[in-house]
């Protein structure tokens, strides 16, 4: 199987069974919308995070086949090792010490599949990776800057792509808080999420780029790769917000839903502005 139908498949895959697999794996059936009194920690809850944690290693491995094409394989392994890298020790840094994300948090760490390290599940810095590799192809889709082109260029670029990445945290952690993955001994004014914890994503994400742009051998050659898949990171971008916000109407986190749906419509018309106009 050639890589470009490789990539298909995986794609279709992940924008299958995030949104609707998961569910079913939970819940015993498919069901559109749960009342919050339905969602039980038990075995079948346990299943259905293996699931997700395979899911979020597919995604991993997707982004890296992808980035191969795209930026080449000393690229992609640069940008996803220091993904991983950065990612962690900021978590370390922040859990610890409380330095970053707005004071001392914990994970529950039975509500996470897969290793842990120090204290941290090891799917939090893939999920690092992920989120930013996603976010930057987003931003350079919309933007036509790649990173690494020009120095003013990508200072533009890794800002916003900061920026729209830290928005997803609007509607992330406060479903994560709820769902009891994690919490802070002090939580925030933002259903229980300290506000200075969003400066601390928007940091993390300029570290990781900021590393990139200067560690990448500037040589992107984008080879031979239908423009859908070239740019499907983008798409699963755009929808994330959209998937999250269910769950947070069905905890009554009303804002964090709200705010879903509006970044999903937000990033989907820039999709569609950017298609018409090129």
């Amino acid at each position: 199987m050639k890589m470009n139908e490789s990539l298909l498949v995986i794609f279709v895959l992940l924008t299958g069974s995030v949104p609707f697999l998961y569910r079913m794996v939970r819940q015993g059936s498919f069901s559109w919308f749960i009342k919050n009194d339905d969602l039980q920690y038990n075995e079948s809850y346990k299943r259905a995070e293996k699931l997700r944690f395979f899911q979020i290693i597919l995604g991993l491995c997707y982004f890296i086949m992808h980035g191969s094409i795209i930026w080449e394989w000393v690229n992609i392994l640069i940008f996803m090792g220091l993904a991983l890298i950065i990612g962690f020790a900021m978590e370390i840094i922040g859990s610890k010490s409380g330095l970053l994300f707005g004071g001392k948090y914990e994970y529950d760490i039975e509500k996470f599949p897969g290793p842990i390290l120090a204290g941290v599940p090891l799917i939090i810095p893939i999920s690092w990776a992920g989120l930013t590799y996603m976010g930057l192809n987003f931003c350079s889709l919309i933007t036509g800057i790649q990173i690494g082109e020009n120095d003013s260029q990508t200072i533009l670029l890794i800002i916003m792509t900061s920026l729209f990445v830290t928005s997803l945290d609007l509607v992330l952690d406060p479903l994560a808080v709820n769902e009891k993955r994690w919490g802070w001994k002090q939580p925030g004014s933002y259903y229980k999420v300290p506000i200075l914890n969003f400066a601390g994503w928007f940091f993390t994400v300029i570290v990781i780029l900021c590393l990139y742009s200067l560690f990448n051998n500037e040589k992107l050659v984008s080879q031979d790769i239908d423009s859908f898949l070239k740019y499907s990171p983008a798409l699963l971008f755009s929808i994330l917000p959209l998937i999250a916000s269910r769950p947070c109407f069905e905890r009554g986190l009303i804002v964090p839903g709200i705010i879903g749906l509006m970044l999903s419509l937000a990033f989907i018309l820039l999709l569609i502005i950017k298609l018409i106009y090129t």
